[in-house]
C-alpha cells in the first residue's frame, strides 16, 4: 500500500455518498483513499480530527479584491494588491475557505492584461487557491472571452445596476450593460461552451434611479433607519425585472447563467419559475440577507451600522429572509457568497448615507460559521445541503469540479474540519482582513471550522494562522467543457 503524506483521521468524512466514519489520506496534495481509520494507509504526518467533521474546503465564488486600492489611486498598483491577496486569503483559510473568486476591478484595458496582472500578484502572497471572474464592459472585452476561457477565466460578470456616471466611473460606456451588450455577451459565452458562464448583478437603474432620488429627499430618518430607506430606493421589484430579463435572454442564448446576491423573495420565486423551465441557473445569496432584515433593532437603533451595511441589493424585510431560506431548502438558491468588500470606515461613515460606497466589509472569516450556527444547528438545514451550497455546487458553478469541492479520490485535499457544537463569539478583532469593521461584530455562534488545510497542507487551527508560507495559487479549470451548474 503506497505510503500517504497525511492521513486525517478519527472523524466524520462528509461525502457526496454520504457521511463515512473514518478519514481521508492524502498524497501529493491529492485525496488518495477515502475510509474507515482501520483501512487508511500509513502516512509521514497524521491529524486526529477528534471525532469533527471532515468536510470540503468552502468555495468563496464572489469577493473583491482590491476594490478600495484601485478606487483611491484609479489604477492598478501591484504592491497594494498582493498585500490584499494575502490579508484577504488569510482570512478566507481562516473561515474555513480554501478556494475564493474575486473580481479582477476591470476596466476599459483588455480583459487579458487586467487578468494577467492579477493573476501575476498571486504568486508568495496568496494562503489559499484563488480563481477571478472579469467585468466585460465594452465590444472589445466581449471578444477577448474565447481566448479567457482557454485561459481559465470561466465567469463573466455583468454589471446590469449601472449607467450614466455611475457607468464611466468604471470605465463603461454610460449605457451601461444594456439588452443588446447583454445579448451579445451571452451569445459568445453560449458559443464559446462551458465552463464559460455569465454571472449577472441584476438591477433595474431605470426603476431605481428614479425612486432613489423620491427617498433622498425625504427628512432624515429619526430611528437611524437607512437599511428600510434604502431597501424602498432599489426595491426588489427592479432585481425581480432584470432576473426575469437575464434568464429570458441566457436561455435563448444558451448561455448557463449565475445570478449573484440575490436578495428578495421576488427574485426567489422568478428563479424558481425559470428553473422550473429548465432554464440553466446558479442563484446565490449571501450571509448578510440570512442574517439580517430591514425590520430588526439593529437596524433602528444603529446609525453606524446602517452605514456599514449599505449594499447592492438592498437588505430586505424579514419576509424575504425567511423566502431566502426556504429557497436554499428548495434547491433554488444553490450556492452562498459573501460579496466581500473592502472600504475603509471613514469612506463608509464619513459621507452622507447616500454617498457611502456599497459594501458590507469583512465576512469570509464568520460566514461558514454562520451557516452553521444559523442553518445546521437551526434545523432550517442539513449538512449535506451545507456541503452542497458552500463546497460542490460552487466548484461546479466554477468550472472546478471535481478537483475542487469534494472529498473524492482524485480531487485536491482541500479539507476544513468543522466543530459543530463550538460556541463563541465572533469579533472582527480575530479576523486577519484590512477590512477594519464586519457586520457580525459580536455575533454569538454556533459551530466553526476548526482546521483549514490547502491542497493538504494545514494553514489555520483555531483561527490562527499555521502556514509559514503563502501556498496558494491560481485554480484552473481542470476539466474544460466538463463541469456544469446543474450536474
Amino acid at each position: 500500500m503506497t505510503k500517504a503524506d497525511l492521513v486525517i483521521g478519527n472523524g466524520y468524512v462528509c461525502t457526496e455518498q454520504g457521511v463515512v466514519t473514518g478519514g481521508v489520506a492524502v498524497k501529493d496534495g491529492v485525496i488518495i483513499q477515502v475510509g474507515a481509520d482501520a483501512s487508511l494507509p500509513e502516512a509521514e504526518n497524521y491529524y486526529d480530527a477528534k471525532k469533527n467533521i471532515i468536510f470540503p474546503g468552502a468555495i468563496e465564488p464572489h469577493c473583491h479584491f482590491e476594490l478600495w486600492v484601485v478606487n483611491k489611486d484609479k489604477k492598478f498598483n501591484l504592491e497594494t494588491y498582493k498585500e490584499e491577496v494575502r490579508s484577504e486569503t488569510r482570512t478566507a483559510v481562516q473561515g474555513g475557505y480554501t478556494t475564493i473568486s474575486s473580481t479582477t476591478m476591470q476596466n476599459a484595458d483588455a480583459m487579458t492584461k487586467r487578468f494577467r496582472e492579477f493573476k501575476d500578484g498571486l504568486e508568495g502572497s496568496a494562503f489559499c487557491d484563488v480563481r477571478f471572474h472579469i467585468s466585460p464592459f465594452t465590444e472589445e472585452h466581449l471578444q477577448e472571452i474565447p481566448k479567457l476561457v482557454e485561459k481559465g477565466v470561466s465567469n463573466y460578470k455583468f454589471l446590469m445596476g449601472y449607467r450614466g456616471e455611475g457607468a464611466k466611473a468604471l470605465g463603461m460606456d454610460e449605457r451601461g450593460i444594456d439588452s443588446t451588450f447583454l445579448y451579445k455577451g451571452f451569445e459568445i459565452i453560449g458559443k464559446t461552451g462551458l465552463p464559460a458562464t455569465a454571472m449577472v448583478h441584476c438591477e433595474d437603474p431605470q426603476i431605481f434611479e428614479l425612486l432613489e432620488e423620491r427617498v433622498k429627499k425625504e427628512a432624515p430618518p429619526a430611528d437611524y433607519n437607512y437599511t428600510e430607506r434604502q431597501n424602498r430606493a432599489r426595491p426588489a421589484i427592479a432585481e425581480a425585472i432584470d432576473v426575469c430579463k437575464a434568464a429570458y435572454i441566457a436561455h435563448e442564448t444558451h448561455c448557463p447563467l449565475y445570478i449573484v446576491h440575490v436578495s428578495s423573495k421576488e427574485a426567489v420565486e422568478q428563479i424558481k419559475y425559470f428553473k422550473g423551465l429548465g432554464y440553466d441557473i446558479t442563484a446565490e445569496t449571501c450571509p448578510h440577507y440570512l442574517v439580517f432584515a430591514a425590520d430588526d433593532e439593529i437596524c433602528r437603533n444603529n446609525k453606524e451600522w446602517t452605514h456599514y451595511a449599505k449594499v447592492n441589493p438592498a437588505i430586505r424585510e424579514s419576509a424575504d429572509r425567511e423566502r431566502l431560506w426556504k429557497g436554499i431548502q428548495e434547491g433554488v438558491i444553490q450556492t452562498i457568497g459573501n460579496d466581500h468588500t473592502n472600504f475603509r470606515p471613514e469612506e463608509k461613515l464619513g459621507r452622507n448615507y447616500w454617498d457611502t460606497p456599497p459594501g458590507t466589509g469583512e465576512g469570509m472569516s464568520a460566514s461558514l460559521s454562520i451557516m452553521i450556527s444559523e442553518g445546521v444547528n437551526k434545523n432550517r438545514i442539513s449538512l449535506d445541503t451545507l456541503r452542497k451550497i458552500m463546497c460542490e455546487n460552487t466548484a461546479k458553478a466554477m468550472g472546478l469540479y471535481p478537483q475542487k469541492g469534494a472529498l473524492n479520490v482524485g480531487s485536491d485535499a482541500d479539507i476544513v474540519i468543522l466543530d459543530l457544537n463550538k460556541e463563541w463569539i465572533f469579533h472582527k478583532e480575530y479576523s486577519e482582513s484590512s477590512h477594519k469593521y464586519s457586520l457580525y461584530d459580536g455575533m454569538q455562534l454556533k459551530g466553526a471550522p476548526v482546521a483549514t488545510f490547502v491542497r493538504g497542507n494545514l494553514v489555520a487551527e483555531n483561527f490562527k494562522i499555521v502556514a509559514e508560507e503563502a501556498i496558494g495559487r491560481f485554480a484552473d479549470n481542470p476539466f474544460p467543457g466538463k463541469s456544469s451548474q446543474n450536474n
